[in-house]
């Protein structure tokens, strides 16, 4: 067992993997984990501010987890645990007025007076309205893991969200991928793949296809998602391993106690993309039985890009989703879980083949314990099952047609079938072990298998011409422990993480290509130290500054590991590439820097970030022979390198009205592949964003005017296939207005002025070369009732 110690690169500290450097990285994150349990009993008190003491419940006594406590005029917020309890610490002394909110529940507002080194408790019952069942709340995660707070707290799900992978592009620092109507893949300061810890109601999810065609966000429809929340660095050391940024997606929770039978019904369409949706909820509860069945359908055509294009993107998609809970005592609940799943008949123009099916089925029970009293504060045990079939083909595809001016001449039949099974798990528990120290500790664990196989065939003779293994049931294990404390130091508030992990990884066997070329040995197994730190400074009663620091390894997913010249998503070209079975997990360090200022009527943020990745997956080229004529003459291989990343975010809201906002963000990324001494893949170009929102207090209805600067980006990686794309700019508008009865319409247009551009991630048509285009002009309409 080895141990990577590379994690305090950023800081001067260059520490390599002998003996000694293992030991010295082992005893730093083992001092840090000491300081942070020990410090608190030499703390003095904060002489200024107090602390306020929120209890969530609704109008039965029972607690809400979930619900959202602001300080109104400051930057200070958190969220109600399994208890209901959320605790606000830092809050200046004086008058204070708070804000609680969750969705499906009127909001309240209320006020109370914080003494000097005094705890403020209460108690807040919130008033079931099931008008505001439906919601979207995308919070983008501080690194101590707080949510951002922000003037306008306005719903994502109002930017029609037919894609979660979309719904990334409209905050700063992150972007998307698109090879398709589908399945955007989400970009965190230019992180991709797996490289983004995606967790669907904690359980850990996986592509299922070698190819990259999908996401794990792919596998789940919008119209069930009623929270996301993304961390933009290796800080969410509690959610799993492996995790250089994350997205954690929650569905509908199941009801409280005592709440009738009620739910929501949506339809929506929009032009151009000839899209169709129609989702259906219904929950209630009997007793100490609670329950939820939901189901959703959308379908799509080919769209025109904003020059006339047509750019195939048909896809079907049909989900269904149930819960089932159960109270089995006052403070505890066992819930089960399950969902399924199909896509059928999916265009990917950015890829060599399109993707015929999807079956997705997956499986939970979570046990949740909150008492009431005592110093445990929440116990969760979860375990799950999460499994992707996946289907490929060439139907619509130009090999599918015999051309005498290609090797080979005759039609092909090409079928790539593929299937990742997961099973994981998760034990955690929150305690409260000195009235200034909350102490997350736990552990999780997933194994993960995965097999793909493709065939081609003569589509004339239906002769086999070749028969070849991607990946021969690939294993790949890892199950960590993790101790998370945060605490106050006088006026300043502290956390911190320290996780460690064991993986494994294993195929049971692979071609005779990829022994010869990459070897023999097809196992390995290692050990990792990660660790995390916060400190926040409150600038007064508006302001604050943080600066955060943490250190992450991920190890390579079967792809890096086991592929035998397969596609990936490597690069925007249709390359194949060879795995490394021996190919060191890659360990990213960053540290960021933060401003958060929150006045009555305005709020700003900036955040500066610097990221090294040490042992940095990349691609180098090859003189392998590539399996298909079809495919780029140069075979890639996955190799380690390294890598820096750097950038900064800048946010800005006003209310210049009580019913007016408006609203601005910028964000800038530069990063380097040192070992290609070139700009790295996939890097998004300066972009700027503004809105205007009119909201009248208490009508419900809005009216929004959105506008996007991209510049143009020619820090490329002209090795691995990337060329420049222009600038651009879009428009978009819409307007929402609720209705008697329940009902909710939402209406508008995107791509007011029918653009034609290409968002500089996009994918490459294998084919043509030419870039899949962004849709142009789209009008939308969504009409939901809720009951």
């Amino acid at each position: 067992m080895s141990f990577q110690s590379s994690w305090l690169a950023p800081w001067g500290v260059r520490l390599n993997t002998s003996l000694v450097g293992s030991v010295r990285a082992i005893a730093v994150l083992a001092s840090l984990l000491g300081v942070l349990i020990a410090a608190p009993a030499a703390l003095a008190a904060d002489p200024i501010n107090g602390t306020v003491e929120v209890i969530v419940t609704d109008t039965e006594g029972t607690p809400l987890s979930g619900a959202s406590v602001i300080v109104l005029g400051t930057q200070l917020g958190s969220l109600t645990d399994a208890r209901g309890v959320a605790v606000v610490r830092g809050v200046p002394s004086g008058p204070q007025r708070l804000r609680v909110s969750r969705l499906g529940y009127a909001a309240q507002e209320l006020a109370v007076t914080v003494a000097s080194q005094a705890v403020v408790q209460l108690t807040v019952a919130l008033v079931l309205d099931p008008t505001r069942l439906e919601g979207f709340r995308v919070s983008v995660l501080r690194p101590n893991l707080s949510p951002e707070v922000q003037v306008a707290e306005g719903a994502i799900q109002e930017a029609n969200p037919h894609d979660l992978g979309a719904v990334m592009r409209t905050l700063p620092g992150l972007d998307a991928i698109r090879r398709g109507g589908l399945g955007l893949d989400p970009v965190v300061r230019g992180l991709r793949d797996t490289q983004v810890g995606a967790y669907v109601d904690g359980m850990r999810t996986l592509p299922g296809g070698p190819g990259g065609m999908d996401t794990p966000l792919s596998h789940i429809d919008p119209s069930a998602v009623r929270g996301m929340e993304v961390v933009k660095g290796p800080y969410a050391l509690t959610w799993g391993t492996g995790n250089l940024s994350a997205i954690r997606v929650e569905t509908d929770p199941l009801p409280v106690r005592g709440t009738p039978l009620s739910g929501r019904v949506l339809l929506g369409a929009d032009s151009n993309l000839s899209a169709r949706e129609a989702a259906l909820l219904l929950r209630g509860s009997e007793g100490d039985v609670a329950y939820l069945v939901s189901g959703g359908w959308r379908t799509a055509e080919s769209y025109t890009s904003g020059a006339g294009a047509e750019i195939p993107g048909a896809f079907t998609s049909g989900e269904v989703r149930g819960k089932l809970g159960l109270h089995t005592s006052a403070t505890s609940q066992l819930t089960l879980s399950g969902w399924y799943q199909g896509q059928r008949d999916i265009d990917y123009p950015g890829r060599p083949l399109d993707a015929d099916w999807f079956d997705t089925w997956n499986a939970s029970l979570r046990w949740e314990h909150a008492p009431l009293q005592g110093r445990m504060r929440s116990l969760e045990v979860m375990s799950y099952l999460y499994t992707v079939d996946h289907g490929m083909n060439n139907d619509q595809k130009p090999t599918a047609l015999a051309n005498p001016q290609r090797m080979p001449p005759f039609p092909q039949e090409i079928v790539t079938l593929s299937r990742v099974e997961v099973m994981g798990g998760r034990v955690a528990s929150v305690l409260e072990v000195h009235p200034s120290l909350t102490l997350e500790v736990g552990g999780d664990g997933y194994t993960a298998l995965h097999q793909a196989s493709s065939t081609n065939r003569n589509r004339d003779t239906a002769v086999l011409m070749m028969e070849r293994l991607i990946w021969g049931d690939a294993r790949l294990s890892a199950l960590g422990l993790f101790t998370r404390a945060e605490f106050p130091v006088g006026r300043l508030i502290a956390s911190g993480t320290v996780r460690l992990d064991h993986l494994r990884a294993g195929a049971d066997t692979a071609s005779a290509f990829f022994l010869q070329n990459a070897g023999s040995d097809l196992r390995s197994s290692d050990s990792h130290l990660s660790g995390a730190a916060t400190l926040t400074w409150p600038l007064g009663a508006w302001a604050s500054a943080s600066v955060g620091a943490g250190s992450v390894v991920r190890p390579a997913d079967a792809n890096e590991r086991y592929s035998d010249r397969a596609p990936s998503k490597r690069s925007q070209i249709s390359a194949e590439f060879m795995g490394d079975p021996s190919i060191r997990a890659e360990r990213s360090q960053q540290i960021d820097v933060w401003l958060d200022v929150q006045r009555p009527r305005w709020a700003g943020s900036l955040n500066l970030f610097s990221q090294w990745i040490d042992d940095h997956i990349t691609i180098e080229e090859t003189e392998l022979p590539r399996q298909s004529a079809m495919s780029a003459p140069t075979v890639y291989r996955h190799v380690n390198g390294s890598a820096h990343y750097r950038g900064a975010e800048a946010t800005g809201s006003v209310r210049v009205h009580d019913d007016v906002t408006l609203s601005s963000a910028v964000s800038w990324l530069w990063a380097e592949d040192r070992t290609l001494n070139e700009p790295a893949l996939g890097v998004s170009p300066l972009r700027g964003d503004v809105g205007i929102r009119w909201n009248p207090a208490g009508g419900g209805g809005f009216v929004e005017a959105s506008g996007r600067l991209v510049a143009r980006q020619d820090r490329i990686s002209a090795t691995r296939g990337e060329e420049a794309t222009a600038g651009y700019e879009t428009l978009d508008l819409q307007g929402g207005l609720p209705l008697p009865g329940g009902i909710t319409v939402r209406a508008g247009v995107q791509n007011v002025f029918d653009r034609d551009y290409v968002n500089h991630l996009n994918a490459r048509n294998p084919f043509t070369r030419a870039f899949v285009a962004e849709p142009g002009r789209v009008f939308f309409i969504r009409i939901s009732s809720t009951f």
